[in-house]
């Protein structure tokens, strides 16, 4: 339980993720790009959520959404690691994805648990 002691209460903690505005459009490009269109339909979920201006922004999903947008964020740190994507292309480093990643699981743990 120590592991999860600043975590708030799961019936009041909204299902959240915070990404940087780079990270945040690489995102949306990224699910657009693909041709199932479940993906699209979470593309605009996280579009509608961006602000212009704000250099980070949080972003409010369903958990099963939130699940997948948290695996779409691990594929693009895995381009990281194949060398398809490097921070001086996309404004990032793969380091900024974990953060993100980190973030959320420290605030709400694993999203299994919802």
């Amino acid at each position: 339980m120590d592991r999860y002691r600043c975590r708030p209460n799961v019936m009041l903690a909204a299902p959240i993720v915070t990404l940087p505005t780079p990270i945040a459009r690489h995102l949306c490009a990224d699910l657009l790009g693909r041709w199932d269109p479940y993906w699209h339909r979470l593309a605009h979920r996280v579009t509608a959520q961006l602000f212009p201006g704000s250099a980070r922004h949080t972003l409010t999903l369903p958990p099963s959404d939130l699940q997948d947008l948290l695996g779409v964020l691990l594929d693009i740190a895995i381009d990281f690691s194949d060398v398809t994507l490097t921070s001086e292309t996309c404004g990032f480093t793969e380091a900024d994805i974990h953060e993100a990643i980190d973030l959320h699981q420290h605030h709400y743990g694993p999203l299994l648990d919802y």
